[in-house]
């Protein structure tokens, strides 16, 4: 059983693409005023919410600064239990290691947490920490992934969601092409 979703923030969560080129160069101050042309992907803040409703925690593993992270989440007035970023290790994505701060925070091992993200470094941060990985629809991945699609998600009314995905048939991608998956 999955007790813990753990998420990449941006472009994964949030999408950050409209301050992306500031964010590469490091220019904080403009991130932060432009923040406001950002914005949550549709469902996500809804995906937490019924991970709360549910009572499975919820984390953020990411190569951004907490400091970004966590005004964002105030800013929208959003629950996370752990926030893991840049700053609170010393071997960045695809390193495991803020993932394994995740599951020593909450006392679980990999087989009770999933990790979802956009991209390959996701992945193979995932992978290097021996957990299971899922896709955002959005994301571009070089080889198959199990998709998670926030909508239907929050539309399932099966707890069987939660423990994610819904029964019914899963969809991988590749280079943004769905594989049926069963």
């Amino acid at each position: 059983m999955v007790k813990a979703v753990i998420f990449d923030f941006d472009l994964t969560l949030f999408n950050s693409s409209p301050v992306k080129s500031l964010m590469d160069t490091k220019q904080w101050s403009l991130v932060y005023k432009n923040i406001h042309l950002c914005s949550f992907y549709p469902y996500a803040l809804k995906t937490l919410s019924l991970l709360n409703h549910y009572n499975i925690q919820t984390a953020i593993v990411s190569n951004a600064p907490s400091s970004y992270v966590k005004k964002i989440l105030s800013f929208y007035n959003t629950d996370i239990n752990i926030v893991i970023c840049y700053h609170d290790v010393k071997n960045h994505k695809p390193s495991p290691e803020g993932i394994y701060k995740v599951l020593d925070k909450l006392c679980i091992n990999s087989s009770e947490a999933i990790y979802v993200g956009d991209n390959d470094l996701d992945y193979k941060t995932a992978c290097n920490a021996n957990i299971d990985f899922f896709g955002v629809l959005w994301g571009k991945y070089s080889h198959p992934v199990k998709i998670i699609d926030y909508e239907t998600f929050i539309n399932s009314q099966e707890i069987q969601a939660v423990t994610i995905i819904p029964k019914r048939e899963s969809r991988e991608f590749r280079s943004g092409v769905p594989i049926k998956y069963k």
